[in-house]
């Protein structure tokens, strides 16, 4: 038989997965919950307790506990291109490049970079701006459309391009004007900031990325082995 608290719990998230008590909703309060349920103040704390360390819920002192949105998580080491929602901002090519983005991808004389520039959309949100840097190397044409879905999924199937680690470093800042447009938030708000350098399985670095994702709806996930 599973504890009282168990039952209540998988209740609770049952309503907020069909959306009866949706993003922005006040729960009912502990008090209301105790009669609702018929146990005591203690044990419905310890199931909001359960909610919030999921991220199911936010506890706001005062005015009560809200639903809050979930976060999208992202596991870094699945070097998986995310394209849910993709809106394709701006594609040219350049040939005058900046001189650190050259040594990053060892450009050469005659090289150039496609400068890629996504915002990546959930539930009609902007969550993420891409601003991509691909080496001329990897193939004389690009598919534009192509562009709008996986990167890593169009580099592999139509150009062979496989793909084998990416150096990354991460930081965290605050939005410029233009990130704060695109993203929409306001200018200085907390974003998250990421850069990196991926390479083929040849050991040829042919994209260079600078991603920035919207701190209150982002989370990165990130397992560290022994």
């Amino acid at each position: 038989m599973i504890p009282i608290y168990m039952g209540i719990y998988e209740n609770l998230v049952s309503k907020l997965d069909r959306k009866e008590y949706d993003y922005g909703d006040m729960l009912p309060t502990e008090k209301e919950l105790c009669k609702v349920y018929k146990i005591s103040r203690m044990t419905i704390n310890k199931v909001l307790q359960m909610l919030q360390q999921e991220g199911r819920d936010i506890r706001t002192t005062g005015k009560g506990t809200f639903v809050n949105e979930p976060q999208v998580d992202k596991d870094i080491f699945k070097l998986a291109s995310f394209s849910e929602g993709a809106r394709l901002l701006e594609y040219r090519m350049i040939f005058d490049v900046d001189e650190k983005i050259r040594e990053r991808l060892e450009l050469e004389e005659i090289d150039f970079v496609r400068n890629i520039k996504r915002v990546f959309m959930v539930d009609g949100d902007p969550i993420a701006l891409d601003i991509d840097r691909i080496s001329s190397k990897i193939g004389e044409k690009l598919n534009v459309e192509k562009l709008k879905d996986s990167i890593y999924s169009y580099f592999e199937e139509c150009l062979q391009v496989n793909k084998s680690h990416s150096d990354f470093t991460i930081k965290s800042t605050d939005a410029t004007k233009e990130i704060a447009i695109y993203l929409h938030i306001q200018v200085g708000d907390p974003i998250l900031y990421m850069k990196h350098v991926t390479y083929t399985k040849k050991g040829m670095s042919f994209e260079y990325c600078h991603s920035y994702y919207r701190a209150d709806k982002y989370s990165l996930n990130i397992r560290a082995y022994r």
